[in-house]
Order: C-alpha cells, then structure tokens, then sequence
C-alpha cells in the first residue's frame, strides 16, 4: 500500500492569481471585439421594404448604394452623403473603369428606404445604368407572415 505525504504546512492564499485572471479577461475583449467587426450592419439605418424572397448576403465584389427617407445618397459604410448627379463617377471610382470590371462583373446593391422617394431610387438606378452595371439589386428585408 502507498502511503501520500500531505503538506501539513498550508499558507492561506494572500490575494488572487493575477495569470488567470488576465487570460479571462483577454478572451472577454476578443470576444466583444470580434463581435463588433463581424456585424452585418450598416452606418446608415434605413427602414428596407418587406418581400417573401430574399437574396443572399453580401459578397466581397457588391458595392452597396443606400437611399434614407430623405433621398440621400450613401457609398457602402461611407458617412458621407453622395449627390444623385456624382453616383456614376463614385461607382466607378469604387469598382474600376468598364474595362477593368469586365473580368470581375461586379454587382450593385441598392439599399432604399421604404418610405423613400420612388423617383430618387430610379435616379439612382439610370446612375448605375450609366456607370455601365448590369447587375444590380434592389435590398429588401424578410416579410414576416
């Protein structure tokens, strides 16, 4: 039979372990910083129309377009409004010249308010046409039944 020696000579612990603690800490603010670069969100919060048929996320090659209630313009995350009349030189800034695209065949996603002005959304939907993108579409959130 095995006899253990037990320490009889036990100190009181004398404050917390500072390495778990720490590690605890790190993964907390990785986690919260991982969650707020993966956000599917946008800067600008617009109100999209409902539909029962909805397209699939966003790829890297999409530029997105929003139009707020009140008509304005917006570039992907940009904070910047874009004038109606600058969109197709902003299109082409954002995704090269037509021959440049021709490989890529980029796609267009425009992001228009509900309640926004119809006549803006096809302003900006000629723009698209002129910067020579054939593919676009327009977002929608999913109707609930």
């Amino acid at each position: 039979m095995v006899k253990m020696k037990l320490q009889k000579n036990l100190k009181p612990l004398r404050g917390i372990e500072l390495a778990p603690l720490i590690d605890v800490i790190s993964f907390i603010v990785i986690y919260f910083l991982m969650n707020a670069t993966l956000e599917k969100g946008s800067i600008i919060k617009i109100q999209l129309p409902k539909s029962s048929s909805i397209a699939k996320e966003k790829r890297t090659d999409q530029l997105v377009i929003t139009v707020d209630k009140e008509g304005t313009v917006f570039f992907d995350k940009d904070s910047e409004p874009v004038k109606i009349e600058e969109v197709k030189n902003k299109i082409n800034l954002y995704l090269g010249s037509k021959e440049e695209r021709q490989t890529k065949n980029p796609q267009v996603i425009i992001r228009a308010d509900g309640s926004a002005d119809y006549q803006k959304v096809v302003r900006v939907i000629d723009e698209v046409n002129a910067a020579g993108i054939t593919r676009f579409n327009l977002a929608m959130s999913k109707k609930r039944d």
